[in-house]
């Protein structure tokens, strides 16, 4: 695979805005390409549809990484404040405490208050 692929579930108007302002961020420069799990053949990066509603992806080099540590692998495609903030979020305590709150958020998406549609599968 020649770039990052963000696999992320665009049903969910949390998830859309969050990656889309992520990728739109300039003073990030995140590489990789975008791509709702539900337009995906996610066979073909090894995930299931079950793997894509729990967490968001990011599959690159033939790796996959889901959850806080795809916001991480995600950073480290970025410039120099994203590779801070990605590396940040692998330290052993932090690693812990993001993987926590990320899942925490992710199963309360849907009530998350804000400009989005709440159309989430879960």
């Amino acid at each position: 695979m020649s770039e990052p692929l963000v696999v992320f579930d665009g049903a969910c108007g949390f998830c859309r805005a969050t990656v889309t302002r992520l990728a739109r961020t300039r003073s990030l420069r995140l590489a990789g390409r975008l791509l709702p799990y539900q337009a995906a053949d996610l066979a073909l990066y090894g995930l299931t549809e079950q793997d894509a509603r729990e967490r968001m992806w990011l599959v690159y080099d033939g790796r996959r990484h889901g959850g806080a540590q795809a916001f991480a692998a995600w950073f480290a495609t970025g410039g120099p404040p994203a590779l801070l903030m990605g590396r940040t979020l692998t330290l052993p305590g932090v690693r812990h405490s993001a993987d926590a709150i990320y899942g925490l958020i992710a199963r309360n998406r849907h009530h998350i208050p804000g400009p989005w549609e709440h159309k989430c599968a879960i």
